[in-house]
């Protein structure tokens, strides 16, 4: 009898890692993961002088590992168990509160803050003295969950240090008009439907809240699935969101340009299916935008030096500027703005960036 189990035990086994590899074998290679947001390895090229290389073999290893056909599967497993089984409060600095996915960020980098403080001073010195200068910090969504016991960045510190570092810019603090239901679920960002109140904070601010584009103008778009950056990295089994883009006469009669920009739209939703849905927003990374807005109800410029965060916020402007300046400084040196952007005396700046690149504002240059 129990030789029969042993026998059992080993047959199911075999079959089982035998299953497994002709699974593999017979289904074809995805490409990408979706969740994960990034390619998944291919083959590895077989040749006489690879074999015999280690890198080959690694790559191999890696291949496997990527293309096994339960990955996805066994991912989820862990997850669940990490949260649910063995009650961690969190898995690779990834929580979860109320269906919310929520990533840790404990060191908060006085040194690197303040140097994002001094890069906004040397801008303001270098190009915008004659121009009228604003900044406000957007915070991660985490600052809404700080007092209920999880790991969080000092947003005391960070905003005290924004506040009493910068100079020749007026803050503009949009705190209050910001909830964690403004935020994706499953994402990093907030939503461009719900920033209407930060919009018209921004705009009084900057003297034409009268002007800016009524909610009722806006015609909304959904597209689906939206995977959030923090859906693959949390692993666990939950809804994907729905990502949601706003239209108007102004944005659609909005002319768009830029050295490394390809498309005709504010909004080129093609990019939607790519690595990050969220690129649906101004093209994601781009150095440097402009958008000429013809039908805009005032003549005036704005300068916006942002993170991924302003690409869903630009658009809402183009009711009341002429022409809007996108600049990402993650992606062009101060140094090198004279050589696409000419400042114009008396228009509007803002500098608008999150609490995490504030945080690691050293990949700003």
């Amino acid at each position: 009898m129990k030789k029969a189990k042993y026998i059992l035990t080993v047959a199911v086994f075999v079959c089982l890692i035998f299953g497994l590899a002709v699974w593999q074998v017979l289904l074809p290679d995805k490409d990408k993961s979706y969740t994960e947001r990034r390619e998944l390895a291919q083959a590895p090229e077989i040749t006489a002088k690879a074999v015999f290389n280690r890198e080959f073999s690694d790559d191999l290893e890696t291949y496997f590992l990527d293309q096994f056909p339960l990955r996805e599967g066994f991912r989820q497993i862990n997850a669940v168990y990490r949260f649910y089984g063995m009650r961690q409060l969190d898995s690779n600095g990834i929580f979860l509160k109320d269906g919310v996915v929520f990533k840790t960020e404990t060191a908060t980098n006085e040194d690197q803050i303040r140097y994002g403080a001094a890069l906004y001073n040397a801008a303001i010195e270098a190009w915008l003295r004659e121009c009228n200068v604003y900044y406000t910090v957007v915070p991660d969504k985490t600052y809404f969950v700080r007092d209920q016991g999880y790991p969080h960045l000092d947003y005391d510190k960070l905003y005290a240090i924004m506040e009493s570092d910068v100079k020749g810019a007026t803050f503009v603090d949009i705190r209050d008009t910001l909830s964690i239901g403004k935020y994706y679920r499953t994402d990093t960002h907030w939503k461009q439907p719900d920033l209407f109140d930060t919009v018209q904070k921004l705009g009084e601010a900057m003297g034409v809240g009268d002007v800016l584009t009524p909610e009722s103008e806006y015609t909304a778009h959904t597209l689906s699935p939206f995977y959030g950056v923090y859906l693959g990295q949390a692993a666990v089994p939950m809804d994907t969101d729905d990502l949601t883009y706003l239209t108007s006469v102004y944005t659609d009669s909005a002319k768009v340009s830029g050295p490394m920009y390809k498309y005709d739209s504010v909004y080129p939703t093609e990019l939607f299916e790519g690595m990050d849905g969220y690129d649906v927003f101004l093209g994601g990374t781009q150095p440097i935008i402009e958008i000429e807005c013809p039908n805009a109800r005032t003549d005036r410029e704005l300068y916006i030096f942002r993170d991924s965060f302003g690409s869903s916020l630009a658009p809402l402007f183009t009711g009341a500027y002429k022409k809007i300046t996108v600049i990402d400084l993650r992606y062009v040196t101060t140094a090198y703005l004279p050589n696409y952007v000419t400042f114009t005396p008396g228009a509007d700046v803002l500098f608008v960036n999150s609490t995490l690149v504030l945080n690691t504002a050293m990949i700003m240059r």
